[in-house]
């Protein structure tokens, strides 16, 4: 979340934003020495008025106009930026059949168009591979239970246009 303060005629006036991270962006104003008898009109660009915040933010640029009867008007422009949704491997999962953590969950893989998964045994061997469309592993590996221990993979995704790469290990448990 970033901040940015304005000062207007004894008002400080915050505006927050959110970036679109994974799902769309957000932004809010908070109004301090704001006195009860102040008429306040709030208009944001995308058509909303007279309330504190607006959610559902696109990648794009946005202003806010806060109107306190009596005073000058002020105006915030922001820009609400595409922020890489970042990915989390589980660095363990118990492929024992009782429905619960039975398979490697990786969160946010599903809003990346583009990566590759590749996980090895301690001997090197690729025991999983797959690209771009994303299926949580089981556990098998050539249509066999893999043994109970750690493996290791690496994962390639582009996030806009940069090429990431993420390294790690994840323990099967049975």
């Amino acid at each position: 979340m970033q901040t940015s303060v304005f000062a207007q005629n004894n008002y400080l006036i915050n505006l927050s934003k959110i970036d679109y991270i994974c799902t769309t962006g957000s932004a809010g104003i908070q109004i301090d020495s704001l006195k009860t008898t102040d008429t306040l009109s709030i208009n944001w660009s995308n058509g909303f008025t007279n309330v504190f915040s607006i959610t559902e933010l696109n990648v794009g640029n946005y202003n806010v106009n806060v109107i306190i009867k009596g005073k000058k008007d002020t105006t915030i422009n922001f820009t609400i930026d595409k922020v890489a949704c970042p990915i989390y491997p589980s660095n363990h999962f118990t492929p024992n059949g009782d429905n619960y953590n039975d398979t490697w969950q990786i969160t946010n893989i599903n809003t990346l168009n583009k990566f590759d998964i590749i996980v090895f045994n301690k001997w090197g061997q690729k025991v999983h591979e797959q690209s771009n469309k994303y299926i949580p592993w089981d556990g098998n590996w050539n249509g066999v239970k893999a043994v109970d221990a750690t493996y290791y993979y690496i994962i390639t995704y582009e996030d806009g246009t940069d090429k990431k790469t993420i390294k790690g290990d994840v323990t099967i448990l049975r």
